[in-house]
């Protein structure tokens, strides 16, 4: 339960950060981004559910696993614009994507096991 509350944290906090970003500067790079790939611009908006919503939910543990459900939905969609190669390496040795890896991973921890006992409205 412990380790469910610390991932939810990090997955929470790391996301939300991204999201205060968008809130004060736009989303007009992602509906660029969407436009590229012929996806209507309004759908850029979506990113407050993903960045913002979601992680609130993640972090308080409000309904965990459909927190960690919008958030692989936005990771989905990330993956498809803004990676085409799933399998490329940065100059590190690490994959590109890797960061979007990691909330893939955790989302899906969460979606599996719930956010735990030290969560507000267990699911």
């Amino acid at each position: 339960n412990f380790g469910l509350l610390v991932l939810r944290l990090i997955l929470g906090v790391c996301l939300f950060m991204h999201g205060v970003a968008k809130v004060m500067n736009g989303v007009s790079g992602v509906k660029s981004m969407l436009a590229a790939k012929a996806i209507p611009e309004f759908v850029a908006y979506g990113v407050y559910l993903g960045e913002i919503v979601a992680p609130v939910m993640i972090i308080l543990g409000l309904f965990c696993r459909i927190g960690a459900l919008l958030v692989l939905g936005l990771c989905g969609i990330i993956l498809y614009v803004a990676y085409p190669d799933l399998t490329a390496m940065n100059s590190h040795g690490g994959f590109v994507a890797e960061i979007l890896y990691l909330y893939i991973g955790i989302s899906f921890c969460l979606l599996v096991c719930g956010g735990g006992r030290f969560a507000i409205i267990k699911d």
